[in-house]
């Protein structure tokens, strides 16, 4: 069975709203997105993946077309000094359907095809000691 894990060591950053603006006059419109942090997030996912499928000897993108894909992903943050030892769990922003939105969208065309190839997923927001990010990505059986 096919599988990719790897680990991302650094903050996870959400997806974000994209906002569109028409140009006047034109046919054109700009789309920017909310959160200029998540762009680095998504390209340090993708690298770290890329990463470890080539020490796996493997072709990109892992799973190809129409296979169905599994994935896990635990985002662990620190915990600020401000918040009571009494909070065990993250009950913040980020929201966590956001950032496994910007896991998935990084890891499309390197993990999987497209991500609507993604079947089931199990989503974590954890503290910790550091920031950073596990995901595990594999084929259904």
């Amino acid at each position: 069975m096919n599988r990719l894990q790897f680990s991302v060591n650094m903050r996870a950053e959400p997806q974000g709203s994209s906002k569109a603006f028409v140009i006047p006059g034109t046919n054109r419109a700009i789309v920017t997105s909310a959160n200029t942090k998540m762009k680095t997030f998504r390209s340090e996912v993708t690298r770290m993946a890329m990463a470890t499928l080539a020490d796996m000897n493997c072709n990109e993108p892992m799973l190809g077309k129409h296979v169905p894909a599994t994935i896990s992903v635990i985002f662990y943050f620190t915990k600020p000094d401000s918040i009571s030892k009494g909070r065990v769990h993250p009950v913040v922003k980020p929201d966590i359907d956001k950032l496994l939105r910007a896991v998935l969208d990084a890891l499309t065309g390197v993990a999987f095809k497209d991500d609507a190839q993604v079947v089931e997923t199990q989503t974590a927001k954890r503290y910790s000691h550091m920031d950073f990010v596990e995901i595990t990505v594999s084929e259904v059986a």
